[in-house]
C-alpha cells in the first residue's frame, strides 16, 4: 500500500469568498489569493476562517450525501474591524462542562490578532466576546497549546492550556483556564442580552499573562514554546561550570526552565530559557496593589492596571545557545506533536530538522524555497500488548510552492518516501492543538479530524494517508514490498475480474516474489481460506512453498504447506470423479440382496425389510426417511481443508475437533458419493490416493459412516446397489488400514471397530446406522475369515464356516439395539393419527433419537418418548387400557382384572383397535419394549407431560384436566398414589396456595386484575381451576383409602424413573389430605357463587389447623376435628346457609311446572358433607334448605324433603313465617284488598306487622293453604304457634270462599 492524498472536503462559492476578501482588487487576489490570506481550520473539521486585512469569512461544514464529502459553506462574511488589519487567526474548539471522555466541542471561538497589538475573541458569528492589548507592538503570530493532543489515541501526554501571542520583541503567554472561563461567561451574558434585545457592554476581565522578552538575537520571525525542560543535576552543574567558571556559585537544585525556540537571524536559531523561579514585575505589582487595597480598604484601580499592563516590561529570557550563520535567516518554525523535533525553514531554500531539547541539527533538506512544513504521526497497524502502546512513526511533509510539489520524508530515516505534484498557489495547514477549555485535568478520547490539511486555491481540502511500514529501516523494506504484493493479489481475488489462467499466473508469480516469512504465512492463509481460488492454483503455490521454504525459518509453515498440498491433491482427485445416478424402482425390496456379493443372514434381511416397509409411514407424500443436508452452494477446496488439522506434526493428517456437522457431511459427500452411487469405480485407486494423502484411516472411516448415515435415503431407489457399493468401500478401506489394527484374537475386541461402533451408536439416524453395522459386520467377518484361511492355507470356497468371536458378539449386540432404536425412531418420527381424540394435542420439539441418546437418558427414556408421541395425538387414556388388555390376551397373559374393570360390550375392544391406527404401531413398539411401554407407565408419563404443558401455559386448564384424567386411569394403586402426590406438590399446590391467600384477604373472588397479579389466572379461570383441584383432591382421597402392599423392586426388567419416583412416595396423612379437600371445597363454593365471607380461612378453620395448610401431605401430625370454637361453628353455619341460598338460583321450572334441581342437589350434598366434617347439626342445614325452597316457591320439591327433618317443631315455626309472608304478599297484590282483610282475625293482622321485609316468591292461595296445612302437621298441640297456624289456615279458607 502506497502513500495517498485523499479528497476529504470542498469549499463552496470560492468566487464569492474572493470577492469578499478582495473587494477592491479586480483580480480578486489572482491565483495566489489563498497565500495572501490568513487561514485557520478547526481541528474538529467544522469551521474554517479566512481573513485578509480587515475582511473575514467564516465557513461551516455540512455533509453532502451525494458526494459523501463535507461541504464548507459561508456562514459569515464582512469586516471584522474598522481600521485594524488582521495579522493572524486561530480557531479554538471549546468543550462543554461534561466530564465524558468522548465529549466534543460545544462551540468554536475565533481568536484574531491585529497589527495594533490587540487580540480579540469572537463567536462563530463574529460577535465580540473579549479583547485585550498585551503589548504596544505589531503581532507576528498567534499560536496555542491544548491540554490534549489532536490525536490522544497516539499522544496521550497532557500539557497546560496556553495561548501564545508573539510580538516583535517578546511573547505573551495567556493561561487557558482563566481565558476560557471568561469566554464562557461572556458568551452566556451575550446570549441573555440578545434574548432580551438589550446588548450591553460585556465586562472586561484582565488575565495578567506572562510576558517573556528576547535578547541576544537581532531579529525574530517566529517562535515555538516547547514547554517545561527538566534538566538533570549533572547537566545543571555542567552548565553552571561552563558559563561561570571554576569558582562560580551554583544552586544545588536545578531550576525549572521553560524551553522556547526562536528563529530569525544572528543567530538564525536560538534557544532562550525562562526560569520559573523568578517573579515577574507584573506579578509583583499585582500583589502589591492587592495588599494595599486590603490594608486601606480601597478598591484597586483596574483602569490604571489596564493601561499599564501593555507598558510593563517583559521578563528577559537569556539565549542559552543557538545556531549561528550570518547569511542565513530563518522564516518559520513548527514543532512535532511530541515536542521533541522542530522543522525550521530559511530564506536559502533549506528545511532544517532540529532536536528541540539538544539544539542539534539532525537533517537538512535542500531546494525548498518558501517551504511550508507539517508533521504527521502514523501508528503501527498491529495492536501492541505493551502498556505504553503501539509504535508511532513521524513523517515530515514539505510543500514547495515554487516547485509545486508535496514531498513526504521519513523522520527516522530521513529518506524521501514519495512526491506529489500540487498547485503552486495552495496552503499547507498544520494544526497542533485539539479541544480547548478543560477546567480540570481529565482524559479525552476525542480524535480530531484535521491535523494536517492541504488546501487548494480551487477550494479542495485534502488529507494525507501514509502507511506505517514506510518508516521501517532499510532491512524491513522487504516487508513493505511484500505487503504491497499481498494486498494487490488479494484485491484481484476480491474483484473477481480474472480467468483461471490469469489468476494462476498472478498468484504463483506473487508467491515466488515474496521474501518475508510473515507475509508468506498470510498468503498461505488466504490461499487456504479463500473459497474463490481454485484448488489447482492453491496446490501449485503450496508445492512451491514446500520446495523453497527453509525449515529453519518456517518449520511450522512448511508443515502446513506440505499437508495442504496433500489434501488438495486428494480433493482434486475425488472432484474429478463423475457421478452417474441410475434409478430402479424395484430395488426397494432387499430380498434380492441374497444373490449379491453380500453374505447377509435371512433374519437380518427380514428385519431390515420390515423396517423399510414401516418407514413409509413417516411421510405419505415423500418416501424420505430423514431430513437431508440440503445446501446448493458449491463445496470449495477451502471448506474441504477447513475440516483437517494441517498444523499437527505427525505421520497422518487428522480431522479437526468440533467441526460443524454440515461441513463434515459435505466433505464426506465429496469423497464417497462417487463410490456409493456409481457402479464402475476402481477401489484400488482410492486406496492408493488415501495412502498418498496421509489422512488417518480412522478419520476416513468416520467420514464414510457420516456420509452413509446422514445422506438422503430413498427406499424406491438403488438401495441394493448402494449397499453393495458401501460394502466394497468398507472392504477397500479396511485393506488400506494396518492389519494389526483391524484383526484381533478371538477373545479380544478391536479398538478400530469399537470406534466405528461408537460412531454408529451416536448417530441420530439409527436405521442407516443399522444397515452400516450389518455391512461392517460382514466385512469384519470376511477379513477375519481371510486371515484365518491364509494362515491355514485353505481357500474360502473350500470351507464355509462361521467364526464366533468377541467381535461378532459386539456387532450382534449393536445390531439388536440399533434395530430396536430404528423401529422407535421411525414410528416416533411419524405423525400419529387418532380418531378418538379426547385430550388436547401437545407440541414437542423433535428429538434426534440415537442409541447413545437412549442410553444416556437412562431408564424410562422410552416411556417418556412414546408418551410425548401419544400426547401429540391426544389419545384417549381408556384406549391405552384396552390396548394393554388385548396385548396381554394375545400374549396369553391373565387380563381378567382389566376386563372386569373395563366392563366393555363384547366386540368393542376389537372395534376400538381397528378404528385406531396408532395402536397398531404402539403394539409394534411393545414387542420391542414390553416393560417400558406398560399401560401404567405410559399413562403416568402422559399425565406428567400434560402437567408440564400446563405449567408452561397456566391459563390452558385443558392440559391440567387431561393430566388428571390420565392419572385416574392408572391401575397400579402404589403408582397412582405417588403420581397424585407428585402432581399436587409440583404443579397444583403453589397456585392453590396463591389463590387461597388472595380470596382469604379479599373475602371473595377478586376482580381480574388482582387475580392475574397473584396467580396469573383471570377470575373466571381461578373458579375453574379450584373446581378442577377439588375434583383432583376428591379422587386423591378415594385412592388414599385403598391399601397396597409395601414397595417392591418391580422395575428390574425395565425401569421408569417417573414411575419409580411415584412408587417410592410414602403414604399421605389422610387427615391433612382431607383438610385440603375441605379448603378446596370452600374456595370452590366462594368462587362459583361469588359469595362474600370475611376471612373465610381464618373464620371457617381453627387456628391450629390453618398452620397445617399447604404443608407436606406426608407430615405426621394429628388433626383434631372434635374441638371447635362456638364462633367458628356459627361462621360455618352462616357460610353454608349462604351457599344454599346461592345454589337455589340454579333451580329452574319449565312451563309444565317440572322442577330441575340437579346442581342444587349436588351443592347441597357438599354442604351436608362439610357440615358433618365440621360437627355441625345437619338438621339445621336441612331445615334452612326446606325453608328457602318454600320461600322461593318450590313447594313440591320442599315437600319431598320434609320427612328427612328431625326437629319438625322448629321447622313448623320457620314455615309459619314463610306462610304468613306468602299470605301477606297475596293480600297486597289482590284487587279486593279491603274485603280480603276483613276476613282476617285481628291476631293474624297484628302478626303481619311484625314480619320482616325479606323477599318472598308470589304464590296462589291454594299453595298457601297447603303450606299452612304442612305447618299444622309439624307443630305440636301444646305449642303457642299452633293457634296462629290455625288462624292462618282458617283465613285461607275464608279467602277461598270470598274469591270463589
Amino acid at each position: 500500500m502506497s502513500c495517498q492524498i485523499r479528497l476529504t472536503a470542498n469549499i463552496q462559492d470560492v468566487a464569492t469568498i474572493r470577492r469578499c476578501l478582495f473587494p477592491t482588487d479586480d483580480q480578486r487576489g489572482s491565483d495566489s489569493w489563498l497565500q495572501l490570506c490568513e487561514i485557520s481550520a478547526s481541528p474538529t473539521g467544522d469551521i474554517i476562517v479566512i481573513a485578509n486585512e480587515r475582511k473575514i469569512v467564516v465557513l461551516s461544514s455540512k455533509w453532502d450525501p451525494r458526494s459523501s464529502l463535507s461541504e464548507f459553506i459561508i456562514t459569515y462574511s464582512g469586516s471584522i474591524h474598522e481600521y485594524d488589519k488582521v495579522k493572524s487567526v486561530l480557531c479554538l474548539p471549546i468543550v462543554g462542562q461534561s466530564h465524558s471522555t468522548h465529549v466534543g466541542p460545544e462551540w468554536t471561538c475565533i481568536a484574531v490578532a491585529f497589527d495594533s497589538g490587540f487580540v480579540r475573541f469572537y463567536t462563530e458569528s463574529c460577535e465580540l466576546l473579549f479583547e485585550e492589548q498585551f503589548h504596544y507592538e505589531n503581532i507576528t503570530s498567534l499560536k496555542c497549546q491544548s491540554q490534549h493532543s489532536p490525536r490522544p489515541d497516539i499522544s496521550p501526554d497532557l500539557h497546560p492550556e496556553e495561548i501564545y501571542v508573539h510580538y516583535q520583541s517578546n511573547i505573551c503567554v495567556i493561561n487557558g483556564i482563566n481565558l476560557f472561563t471568561h469566554l464562557r461567561n461572556s458568551r452566556e451574558l451575550l446570549d441573555k442580552a440578545q434574548g432580551k434585545g438589550d446588548i450591553s457592554d460585556i465586562p472586561q476581565v484582565h488575565l495578567n499573562p506572562r510576558k517573556w522578552g528576547f535578547q541576544d538575537q537581532a531579529v525574530i520571525h517566529d517562535t515555538a514554546v516547547v514547554g517545561l525542560n527538566l534538566s538533570s543535576t549533572f547537566d545543571h552543574l555542567l552548565t553552571a561550570s561552563t558559563c561561570g567558571g571554576f569558582d562560580t556559585k551554583y544552586r544545588t537544585v536545578p531550576p525549572n526552565n521553560t524551553l522556547v525556540l526562536a528563529c530569525g537571524c544572528k543567530p538564525f536559531f536560538g534557544i532562550p530559557l525562562c526560569t520559573r523561579r523568578r517573579i515577574t514585575a507584573s506579578t509583583h505589582r499585582c500583589g502589591q496593589s492587592c495588599c494595599k487595597g486590603w490594608l486601606t480598604g480601597s478598591k484597586p484601580q483596574i483602569e490604571k492596571q489596564t493601561a499599564s499592563f501593555a507598558m510593563q516590561p517583559a521578563e528577559v529570557m537569556g539565549c542559552r545557545f543557538g545556531l549561528c550563520d550570518l547569511r542565513r535567516t530563518a522564516t518559520s518554525i513548527i514543532l512535532s506533536p511530541d515536542h521533541k523535533l522542530a522543522a525550521v525553514s530559511d530564506a536559502l531554500g533549506r528545511v532544517l530538522l532540529i532536536d528541540a531539547f539538544r539544539g542539534v541539527t539532525l537533517r537538512i533538506f535542500k531546494g525548498y524555497r518558501e517551504a511550508q512544513c507539517s508533521f504527521i504521526q502514523v501508528p503501527e497497524e498491529r495492536k501492541s500488548k505493551h502498556r505504553i502502546g503501539n509504535k508511532v512513526a513521524h513523517f515530515l511533509v514539505i510543500y514547495s510552492s515554487k516547485k509545486g510539489t508535496l514531498e513526504v520524508f521519513s523522520v527516522q530515516q530521513g529518506s524521501r518516501i514519495c512526491t506529489f505534484t500540487a498547485s503552486k498557489f495552495s496552503r499547507l495547514l498544520y494544526i497542533t492543538h485539539g479541544l480547548m477549555g478543560y477546567t480540570t485535568t481529565s482524559k479525552s478520547k476525542y480524535v480530531c479530524q484535521f491535523t494536517t490539511v492541504f488546501v487548494d486555491n480551487d477550494g479542495q481540502l485534502k488529507e494525507f494517508l501514509i502507511p506505517f511500514h514506510f518508516a521501517l529501516e532499510e532491512k524491513n523494506s522487504k516487508r513493505a514490498r511484500d505487503i504491497h504484493l499481498y494486498k494487490k493479489i488479494r484485491q484481484l481475488v476480491k474483484s473477481g475480474e480474472y480467468d483461471d489462467e490469469k489468476l494462476s499466473k498472478e498468484v504463483y508469480n506473487t508467491c515466488t516474489e515474496l521474501k518475508t516469512i510473515e507475509i508468506k504465512s498470510q498468503m498461505v492463509d488466504m490461499l487456504l481460506n479463500n473459497k474463490d481460488i481454485p484448488a489447482e492454483v492453491s496446490r501449485q503455490c503450496m508445492q512451491y512453498f514446500v520446495e523453497n521454504l527453509a525449515e529453519d525459518d518456517a518449520n511450522n509453515l512448511k508443515l502446513i504447506c506440505e499437508n495442504a498440498s496433500l489434501i488438495l491433491k486428494f480433493y482434486i482427485f475425488v472432484k474429478s470423479l463423475s457421478i452417474t445416478e441410475e434409478t430402479n424402482d424395484d430395488n426397494g425390496n432387499l430380498e434380492k440382496i441374497e444373490n449379491t456379493t453380500l453374505n447377509l443372514d435371512a433374519k437380518e434381511l427380514k428385519n431390515l425389510q420390515r423396517l423399510l416397509d414401516l418407514s413409509t409411514i413417516n411421510n405419505n407424500k415423500s418416501n424420505e426417511v430423514h431430513v437431508s443436508f440440503s445446501d446448493n452452494a458449491v463445496f470449495s477446496s477451502a471448506d474441504f481443508l477447513s475440516t483437517f488439522d494441517l498444523s499437527k506434526a505427525s505421520n497422518n493428517i487428522f480431522l479437526k475437533e468440533n467441526v460443524d456437522e454440515n461441513i463434515l457431511f459435505k466433505a464426506a459427500e465429496v469423497i464417497f458419493k462417487p463410490y456409493i452411487v456409481n457402479e464402475s469405480v476402481d477401489y484400488e485407486i482410492l486406496r492408493e490416493e488415501i495412502l498418498k494423502s496421509k489422512i488417518n484411516i480412522k478419520n476416513i472411516f468416520e467420514l464414510l459412516m457420516n456420509y452413509w448415515v446422514n445422506r438422503p435415503l430413498y427406499i424406491n431407489l438403488n438401495l441394493e446397489k448402494e449397499m453393495n457399493n458401501l460394502s466394497r468401500t468398507i472392504y477397500a478401506l479396511v485393506k488400506t488400514a494396518n492389519k494389526d489394527m483391524v484383526t484381533t484374537e478371538y477373545s479380544e475386541i478391536s479398538k478400530f471397530w469399537s470406534e466405528i461402533r461408537e460412531i454408529l451408536a451416536n448417530s441420530s439416524r439409527p436405521f442407516p446406522s443399522l444397515m452400516a453395522a450389518i455391512l461392517c459386520k460382514c466385512v469384519a467377518q470376511k477379513i477375519e475369515t481371510e486371515t484365518q484361511m491364509s494362515e491355514s492355507s485353505t481357500s474360502l470356497d473350500d470351507e464355509n464356516i462361521e467364526i464366533l468371536t468377541q467381535e461378532n458378539v459386539q456387532w450382534s449386540l449393536l445390531m439388536g439395539k440399533l434395530e430396536d432404536i430404528s423401529l422407535l425412531n421411525i414410528i416416533l418420527s411419524s405423525k400419529p393419527i387418532v380418531k378418538d381424540c379426547s385430550l388436547p394435542k401437545l407440541e414437542h420439539e423433535k428429538n434426534n433419537i440415537s442409541l447413545k441418546y437412549i442410553l444416556t437418558r437412562g431408564k424410562g427414556c422410552v416411556s417418556e418418548l412414546v408418551a410425548q408421541w401419544l400426547t401429540l395425538a391426544g389419545l384417549n387414556p381408556e384406549t391405552i387400557i384396552v390396548s394393554e388388555a388385548i396385548y396381554k390376551k394375545n400374549n396369553e397373559d391373565d387380563s381378567t382384572s382389566l376386563e372386569n374393570k373395563l366392563v366393555l360390550p363384547e366386540g368393542m375392544r376389537d372395534e376400538m383397535l381397528m378404528g385406531e391406527p396408532i395402536l397398531k404401531y404402539l403394539h409394534l413398539l411393545k414387542l420391542q419394549f414390553p416393560y417400558s411401554l406398560e399401560a401404567n407407565s405410559l399413562l403416568a408419563n402422559m399425565a406428567w407431560e400434560y402437567a408440564l404443558a400446563w405449567q408452561k401455559d397456566i391459563q390452558n386448564l385443558g392440559n391440567l384436566e387431561a393430566a388428571i384424567k390420565c392419572t385416574t386411569f392408572v391401575e397400579n394403586i402404589q403408582i397412582k398414589q405417588g403420581l397424585y402426590q407428585l402432581l399436587w406438590n409440583t404443579q397444583l399446590k403453589i397456585v392453590n396456595e396463591s389463590a387461597c391467600k388472595l380470596i382469604n384477604k379479599v373475602g371473595k373472588l377478586p376482580k381480574e386484575r388482582l387475580c392475574r397479579q397473584a396467580t396469573g389466572l383471570s377470575d373466571y379461570q381461578i373458579s375453574l381451576f379450584i373446581g378442577i383441584s377439588t375434583e383432583f383432591l376428591d379422587s386423591f382421597i378415594d385412592v388414599a383409602q385403598l391399601s397396597y402392599d409395601a414397595p417392591q423392586n418391580i422395575w428390574d426388567n425395565g425401569g421408569q424413573p417417573l414411575v419409580a419416583l411415584a412408587a417410592q412416595q410414602k403414604e399421605v396423612n389422610y387427615d391433612l389430605l382431607h383438610l385440603h379437600y375441605q379448603l378446596s371445597t370452600v374456595l370452590q363454593m366462594i368462587t362459583t357463587f361469588s359469595v362474600k365471607h370475611v376471612k373465610p380461612v381464618n373464620n371457617l378453620f381453627e387456628a391450629s389447623v390453618v398452620n397445617l395448610l399447604f404443608t407436606d401431605l406426608q407430615k405426621k401430625v394429628q388433626v383434631n376435628w372434635t374441638k371447635s370454637d362456638i364462633k367458628i361453628n356459627a361462621s360455618r353455619t352462616q357460610f353454608l346457609c349462604k351457599i344454599i341460598s346461592a345454589s337455589l338460583e340454579t333451580v329452574t321450572v319449565n312451563r309444565e311446572g317440572n322442577i330441575y334441581s340437579m346442581e342444587h342437589v349436588k351443592w347441597m350434598s357438599k354442604c351436608v358433607t362439610l357440615a358433618r366434617f365440621w360437627n355441625l347439626e345437619v338438621d339445621v342445614i336441612r331445615r334452612f334448605q326446606v325453608t328457602q325452597l318454600y320461600l322461593n316457591g318450590f313447594d313440591s320439591f320442599a315437600d319431598e324433603l320434609v320427612p328427612a327433618i328431625n326437629d319438625l317443631n322448629e321447622l313448623g315455626k320457620q314455615l309459619l313465617e314463610v306462610a304468613a309472608k306468602r299470605l301477606l304478599q297475596f293480600l297486597t297484590s289482590s284487587p279486593n284488598l279491603s274485603e280480603n282483610i276483613s276476613a282476617l282475625s285481628p291476631v293474624l293482622t297484628q302478626h303481619f306487622d311484625s314480619l320482616d321485609d325479606k323477599w318472598c316468591a308470589p304464590s296462589r292461595l291454594k299453595h298457601i293453604t297447603n303450606l299452612a296445612t304442612q305447618v299444622l302437621r309439624c307443630l305440636d298441640e301444646n305449642q303457642a304457634e299452633r293457634k296462629l297456624a290455625q288462624l292462618l289456615l282458617e283465613s285461607c279458607s275464608n279467602l277461598e270462599e270470598i274469591n270463589s
